[in-house]
Protein backbone atom coordinates (compact mmCIF):
# COMPACT_ATOMS: atom_id res chain seq x y z
CA UNK A 1 0.00 0.00 0.00
CA UNK A 2 1.61 3.65 -1.04
CA UNK A 3 0.83 5.87 1.92
CA UNK A 4 1.58 9.74 1.41
CA UNK A 5 1.93 11.92 4.76
CA UNK A 6 0.46 15.02 4.86
CA UNK A 7 -1.44 17.85 6.70
CA UNK A 8 -5.09 18.85 7.02
CA UNK A 9 -5.53 22.92 7.25
CA UNK A 10 -8.96 23.58 7.90
CA UNK A 11 -9.99 27.00 8.31
CA UNK A 12 -13.20 27.89 11.01
CA UNK A 13 -15.57 30.69 11.85
CA UNK A 14 -14.96 31.60 15.86
CA UNK A 15 -17.67 34.21 15.99
CA UNK A 16 -20.03 33.43 12.72
CA UNK A 17 -22.24 36.13 12.29
CA UNK A 18 -24.87 33.52 10.95
CA UNK A 19 -27.41 32.92 13.63
CA UNK A 20 -30.04 30.20 13.61
CA UNK A 21 -33.36 29.20 15.30
CA UNK A 22 -34.74 26.81 17.57
CA UNK A 23 -38.55 26.76 17.81
CA UNK A 24 -40.87 24.65 19.39
CA UNK A 25 -42.93 22.20 16.58
CA UNK A 26 -45.63 21.60 19.39
CA UNK A 27 -47.01 21.78 22.75
CA UNK A 28 -46.21 18.09 23.28
CA UNK A 29 -42.91 17.70 24.94
CA UNK A 30 -42.04 14.54 23.14
CA UNK A 31 -42.19 16.41 19.80
CA UNK A 32 -38.29 16.87 18.26
CA UNK A 33 -37.92 21.06 18.40
CA UNK A 34 -37.66 23.15 14.74
CA UNK A 35 -34.11 23.34 14.41
CA UNK A 36 -32.90 25.84 11.44
CA UNK A 37 -29.04 26.29 11.94
CA UNK A 38 -29.02 28.67 9.07
CA UNK A 39 -24.92 27.82 8.51
CA UNK A 40 -23.20 30.76 6.05
CA UNK A 41 -26.41 32.09 6.01
CA UNK A 42 -24.30 35.58 6.12
CA UNK A 43 -22.01 36.31 3.32
CA UNK A 44 -19.58 37.65 5.89
CA UNK A 45 -19.13 34.09 6.96
CA UNK A 46 -18.00 32.92 3.62
CA UNK A 47 -15.52 35.83 3.14
CA UNK A 48 -13.99 35.02 6.24
CA UNK A 49 -13.63 31.71 5.65
CA UNK A 50 -12.10 32.25 2.31
CA UNK A 51 -9.18 34.65 3.77
CA UNK A 52 -8.73 31.37 5.97
CA UNK A 53 -7.95 29.61 2.70
CA UNK A 54 -5.81 32.76 1.10
CA UNK A 55 -3.67 32.28 4.71
CA UNK A 56 -3.02 28.58 4.25
CA UNK A 57 -2.20 29.29 0.78
CA UNK A 58 0.56 32.17 2.24
CA UNK A 59 1.85 29.74 5.01
CA UNK A 60 1.97 26.99 2.11
CA UNK A 61 4.15 28.98 0.14
CA UNK A 62 6.87 29.27 3.01
CA UNK A 63 9.82 28.36 2.45
CA UNK A 64 9.41 26.00 5.62
CA UNK A 65 6.60 24.11 4.38
CA UNK A 66 7.99 24.47 0.45
CA UNK A 67 11.59 22.57 1.46
CA UNK A 68 9.00 19.67 3.16
CA UNK A 69 7.62 19.44 0.40
CA UNK A 70 4.17 20.56 1.38
CA UNK A 71 1.75 21.36 -1.04
CA UNK A 72 -2.07 22.65 -1.33
CA UNK A 73 -4.65 20.43 -2.94
CA UNK A 74 -7.34 21.60 -5.10
CA UNK A 75 -9.73 19.36 -6.64
CA UNK A 76 -12.24 20.16 -9.48
CA UNK A 77 -15.99 19.04 -8.44
CA UNK A 78 -18.19 18.60 -11.56
CA UNK A 79 -20.65 20.72 -10.15
CA UNK A 80 -18.99 23.46 -10.26
CA UNK A 81 -18.56 25.93 -12.95
CA UNK A 82 -16.03 28.20 -10.99
CA UNK A 83 -12.54 28.60 -12.07
CA UNK A 84 -9.95 26.31 -9.78
CA UNK A 85 -8.67 28.52 -6.82
CA UNK A 86 -11.09 31.54 -7.69
CA UNK A 87 -12.88 32.95 -4.68
CA UNK A 88 -16.23 31.51 -6.63
CA UNK A 89 -14.31 28.16 -6.17
CA UNK A 90 -13.65 28.67 -2.28
CA UNK A 91 -17.08 29.53 -1.67
CA UNK A 92 -18.71 26.33 -3.83
CA UNK A 93 -16.01 24.45 -1.39
CA UNK A 94 -17.25 25.88 1.81
CA UNK A 95 -20.78 25.96 0.88
CA UNK A 96 -21.06 22.32 -0.22
CA UNK A 97 -17.62 20.93 2.02
CA UNK A 98 -17.93 22.79 5.53
CA UNK A 99 -19.34 20.86 7.93
CA UNK A 100 -20.33 21.50 11.78
CA UNK A 101 -18.16 20.88 15.20
CA UNK A 102 -21.25 20.83 16.92
CA UNK A 103 -20.46 23.85 19.45
CA UNK A 104 -24.36 24.51 19.52
CA UNK A 105 -24.69 27.50 22.13
CA UNK A 106 -27.31 29.79 23.15
CA UNK A 107 -30.68 28.44 22.59
CA UNK A 108 -31.77 29.09 26.29
CA UNK A 109 -29.63 32.49 26.34
CA UNK A 110 -28.71 33.90 30.07
CA UNK A 111 -29.23 37.79 30.20
CA UNK A 112 -30.38 40.84 32.39
CA UNK A 113 -33.90 40.95 33.68
CA UNK A 114 -34.17 43.81 30.82
CA UNK A 115 -32.80 41.15 28.16
CA UNK A 116 -36.27 40.67 26.55
CA UNK A 117 -34.13 37.46 24.48
CA UNK A 118 -32.73 36.11 27.92
CA UNK A 119 -34.25 32.80 28.97
CA UNK A 120 -32.72 32.65 32.65
CA UNK A 121 -31.37 34.57 34.83
CA UNK A 122 -27.51 35.37 36.40
CA UNK A 123 -28.80 32.24 38.79
CA UNK A 124 -29.74 29.63 35.76
CA UNK A 125 -32.93 29.89 36.45
CA UNK A 126 -35.86 29.77 33.52
CA UNK A 127 -38.14 33.04 33.52
CA UNK A 128 -42.00 32.34 34.23
CA UNK A 129 -41.24 28.60 35.75
CA UNK A 130 -40.63 27.27 39.57
CA UNK A 131 -37.70 25.30 40.27
CA UNK A 132 -36.25 25.00 36.74
CA UNK A 133 -32.67 25.81 36.10
CA UNK A 134 -30.63 25.24 32.77
CA UNK A 135 -26.76 24.55 33.31
CA UNK A 136 -25.20 23.58 30.03
CA UNK A 137 -23.83 25.54 27.03
CA UNK A 138 -27.38 26.70 26.04
CA UNK A 139 -26.93 29.75 28.39
CA UNK A 140 -23.71 30.73 26.73
CA UNK A 141 -24.91 34.52 24.77
CA UNK A 142 -21.90 34.36 22.53
CA UNK A 143 -19.95 31.57 21.81
CA UNK A 144 -16.30 31.30 23.48
CA UNK A 145 -13.09 31.88 21.36
CA UNK A 146 -11.92 28.00 22.35
CA UNK A 147 -13.94 25.09 22.71
CA UNK A 148 -16.79 25.09 24.71
CA UNK A 149 -15.77 22.33 26.65
CA UNK A 150 -14.69 24.34 29.70
CA UNK A 151 -16.75 27.18 30.27
CA UNK A 152 -19.77 24.37 29.72
CA UNK A 153 -17.79 22.49 33.16
CA UNK A 154 -17.38 25.77 34.56
CA UNK A 155 -21.03 26.12 34.17
CA UNK A 156 -21.94 22.79 35.69
CA UNK A 157 -20.04 23.53 38.69
CA UNK A 158 -21.61 27.01 39.52
CA UNK A 159 -25.46 25.81 38.56
CA UNK A 160 -24.07 23.13 41.36
CA UNK A 161 -23.27 25.57 43.53
CA UNK A 162 -26.33 27.05 43.59
CA UNK A 163 -28.39 24.32 43.82
CA UNK A 164 -26.44 22.61 46.98
CA UNK A 165 -26.70 26.63 48.10
CA UNK A 166 -30.26 26.51 48.10
CA UNK A 167 -31.09 22.94 49.34
CA UNK A 168 -28.45 23.09 52.63
CA UNK A 169 -29.85 26.89 53.50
Amino acid sequence: MDTKEGLMFMPGLLHPKSVGTLKLKSTDPLEPPLMDPRYLEEQEDVETMIRGVRFFQKLVNTEALKTNGITMEKYKFDNCAHEIDSDGYWEHMIRHMSRTIWHIIGTCKMGAKDDPTAVVDPSLRVRGLENVRVVDASIMPHLPSGNTNAPTIMIGEKGADMIKKKIIF
